[in-house]
């Protein structure tokens, strides 16, 4: 059933872009200047929500590119999924392009997102090619096999090398110039049916807070039908690593963790948490080493999520 609180487009318009900021002043200004650079023919509008930025992020865009986006200012930080979710409530697209702060389209044009999905009303979701800052293609930036809970204790516990069906060892078979249908992609660089949203009544489901969203809303995709493509004429550089630096190894292991249980309890049982939780509790135990106690400590309070 459609949620009547997701507004119907006001006016015809192709793609309306939502890109999240929070403490995004490194990497912002290449996003937006990529994507006025990406765009030929096709009616867009930029939407940027700011989750309570400090680092002078706001400012600079209010400055610089107020002509060029609209800005929606959080005064505080909401969360991804949350901040994705308002801003769809003011898209007036066709389609909606999910895009980090962090990602610079480097090749292609957002007007050939519209014609594959125009020509393929069973796409729901569609992704590009991501590569390297050094413009390297690496199997942690490809499409991925939605997990199975074999995979969750796996990965927990450090047993990837031990595990042959792990869904890693399916990305060095995995043919980045070939447009095909896949089970999962980044959310990096989503570019979702309206459809698809207004169906839902979200673009990502608000439980998730920061990150396991994006692998979420590929299930839902997929539960109501659709396929989700992989379309390599588009290549955007990813500095995801330059964005998740601002956040502690064990505080953002903790939130993945999180998402993973959210997407557990939805999509199989509470029940199974029951053995999953002991794992991932040992699996921090196991990456303290690593970490380091005191950083460790700071991440189950709860407190200082950043690094300084």
């Amino acid at each position: 059933m459609e949620n009547t609180d997701i507004p119907k487009r006001a006016e015809k318009m192709d793609l309306s872009i939502i890109t999240v900021t929070h403490q995004s002043i490194r990497t912002i200004d290449l996003c937006i200047t990529s994507v006025i650079a990406s765009t030929l023919n096709c009616t867009y509008e930029h939407i940027i929500i700011d989750n309570g930025s400090t680092d002078g992020t706001p400012e600079f865009l209010e400055k610089a590119y107020l002509n060029s986006i609209r800005l929606i200012k959080n005064s505080q930080n909401v969360g991804f999924s949350a901040a994705n979710n308002q801003a769809v409530k003011e898209a007036k697209g066709r389609y909606l392009l999910f895009l980090n702060p962090d990602m610079n389209i480097q090749k292609g044009y957002l007007d050939n997102l519209i014609e594959v999905m125009d020509q393929r009303p069973d796409v729901g979701l569609l992704g590009c090619k991501l590569v390297t800052p050094w413009l390297a293609p690496q199997p942690w930036l490809f499409p991925v096999k939605l997990p199975s809970l074999f995979s969750y204790l796996v990965v927990s516990l450090r047993l990837r090398p031990f595990y042959p069906m792990h869904p890693s060892k399916w990305y060095f078979c995995f043919s980045d110039t070939s447009e095909q249908e896949v089970e999962a992609i980044r959310g990096s660089f989503m570019c979702m049916r309206r459809e698809v949203m207004e169906t839902l009544g979200f673009a990502f489901d608000p439980r998730y807070f920061l990150l396991y969203e994006d692998v979420d809303l590929c299930k839902e995709v997929q539960r109501l039908g659709y396929k989700i493509l992989y379309h390599p004429h588009v290549t955007c550089i990813d500095y995801c690593s330059w964005s998740m630096r601002q956040y502690s190894p064990p505080w953002s292991y903790l939130r993945m963790l999180k998402g993973i249980k959210i997407y557990v309890s939805k999509w199989y049982s509470p029940l199974h948490l029951l053995w999953l939780s002991p794992m991932f509790a040992l699996g921090f135990v196991l990456r303290i080493p690593r970490w380091g106690i005191k950083n460790s400590l700071k991440a189950l309070c709860w407190k200082r999520p950043y690094l300084t």
